[in-house]
């Protein structure tokens, strides 16, 4: 009888074992209803010295899933003070990054944060069910781009953007 393991204590071991493991996986996991709908990777000013144009956007994933055609609604705030820009984007299926810019602006100063505020409204009743802000700032100030592009020609043009 020494030596010889008997089934019934290993199956005993084997449940503790497994019993113990998913004890401390559901105490250690993070709640997926506490996470965000969606996670800033990053954001920053644009400068585009070439053709005269200054902008903000960030980038973006889905932490969870999102309802197809949600509306995305994205505030940058303007650094010349003048009203925020509103931009609006459908979300669709399945995004896996969401990148957003805003339109052309002028007035950015080095090391001020401009607030950027994200808001989903649900499909059909538009309503907010999420919403988030952040902010971005510059390490220059915009004096560096010229009023114009320094070069005319093929290539050296303002991107011409369908929602102007």
């Amino acid at each position: 009888m020494r030596g010889e393991i008997k089934i019934g204590w290993v199956l005993f071991w084997a449940t503790a074992f497994c019993t113990v493991l998913l004890a401390t996986y559901l105490t250690l996991r993070e709640d997926p209803a506490k996470r965000p709908y969606l996670k800033i990777l990053g954001g920053s000013f644009i400068f585009n010295y070439r053709v005269s144009d200054v902008y903000m956007g960030f980038t973006a994933v889905p932490e969870k899933p999102i309802p197809i055609g949600s509306t995305l609604v994205v505030t940058f705030e303007n650094p010349a003070g003048d009203t925020p820009f509103v931009v609006t984007r459908q979300i669709g299926l399945p995004d896996r990054g969401i990148s957003v810019r805003s339109p052309s602006m002028r007035g950015v100063r080095a090391h001020v944060p401009y607030k950027v505020s994200l808001q989903l409204l649900s499909t059909g009743t538009m309503e907010p069910f999420w919403d988030h802000a952040f902010s971005i700032s510059s390490n220059i100030d915009d004096d560096i781009v010229p009023r114009e592009p320094p070069v005319v020609g093929p290539g050296y043009h303002r991107p011409v953007r369908p929602d102007r």
